[in-house]
């Protein structure tokens, strides 16, 4: 194989070889294995996804629920949400609020979800609602399940009192719905 059948189209060299190639020839590595065309992506390539100004719980106090939560909208490359199948899936944004989940989802984070998705998986991550006494409040939490029940724990218990133990999510008391499966954690790094 030659640089002249790469350039034809007749096949496309490892990563190292490319550049060898490159530097063989004098070529700048990224005009010659991407191309001058490449046009920067489009409005196209992305899909908006609702954020809402609704805190979720990470920590000891639930958020409770904002009826009238501001709303503004992240972008999203479709090839990343099709990799992942949700896209065109009921996406929403919250953002996190508390220490419990830590270091797996820190205060502020930004939170996408499934809301279409439910199903409880071992393992995953959820928005989850939990009913109380007072009004319902939304928290994420991380699936357990075991013997055929369904638990829901923190990843920091030592970081909220109220989670230091896992919660049956068919508590008599304070029954857990789930809200939707989180799929993405954003936010600012230090």
């Amino acid at each position: 194989m030659t640089a002249n059948d790469w350039l034809n189209g007749k096949f496309r060299p490892e990563i190292d070889t490319a550049r060898q190639i490159a530097v063989d020839h004098g070529a700048d590595f990224d005009e010659l294995y991407f191309g001058t065309d490449r046009a920067a992506p489009s409005d196209q390539d992305y899909t908006d996804v609702v954020g809402y100004s609704q805190a979720v719980g990470l920590g000891a106090a639930g958020a409770e629920a904002e009826e009238y939560a501001e709303t503004h909208s992240l972008k999203f490359k479709k090839t990343s949400l099709r990799r992942r199948g949700i896209y065109g899936r009921n996406l929403a944004i919250y953002y996190g609020k508390g220490d419990s989940m830590e270091p797996t989802i820190e205060d502020g984070d930004a939170i996408l979800f499934d809301v279409s998705d439910t199903r409880v998986v071992d393992g995953c991550l959820y928005v989850i609602q939990v009913h109380g006494a007072a009004n319902p409040e939304y928290y994420v939490k991380r699936a357990l399940v075991l013997d055929g029940t369904v638990f829901f724990s923190s990843d920091n218990p030592k970081g909220d009192h109220h989670w230091q133990k896992p919660r049956r999510m068919d508590s008599k008391r304070e029954p857990i719905t789930v809200v939707g499966r989180v799929h993405w954690i954003g936010g600012w790094a230090d």
